[in-house]
């Protein structure tokens, strides 16, 4: 939990530092991921390439100062559910901010990664990056062409 917690505090290499958790051939899944975009990533490398485009936004305006991981071992010793509080100061809202980030469901092989559902808070880090109104409009849009 130690490397993942500096995932989140990490100011540069975030992704990189995320995806060499991961197993060879581990598999990270977004659950709540908008219309037409993948939902799977298989593959560390595959994973790295993802999350180099998927950290670099919010990165660019959020200093995370704190990040708080809870966890909730289930029977399964391999299972382990992690619930995950950031907090920092906002250039995009030029404020500080605090917002359950995500809850994540591992599975944890031979100390690395074997799979990742990722279910992220969409809402609470457009908020803390100030990009509600943008989040807004793409979900306009999607809704205009038909998307669910």
């Amino acid at each position: 939990m130690e490397s993942l917690r500096a995932v989140y505090l990490a100011k540069e290499g975030a992704a990189d530092l995320m995806a060499d958790l991961f197993a060879v051939d581990g598999v990270y899944e977004t659950m709540f991921t908008l219309p037409g975009l993948p939902t799977r990533f298989e593959g560390r490398e595959v994973i790295r390439a993802h999350l180099r485009t998927r950290l670099g936004g919010a990165a660019a305006v959020l200093d995370t100062r704190t990040a708080t991981l809870t966890t909730y071992p289930g029977a399964d010793p391999e299972i382990l559910v992690v619930s995950v509080e950031l907090a920092g100061f906002s250039t995009g809202t030029d404020s500080d901010f605090r917002f359950t980030s995500s809850l994540g469901v591992l599975r944890i092989r031979h100390g690395e990664i074997a799979s990742y559902r990722d279910y992220p808070n969409a809402i609470g880090g457009s908020a803390a990056a100030g990009s509600v109104d943008k989040l807004g409009n793409l979900l306009i849009g999607i809704a205009q062409r038909g998307g669910s």
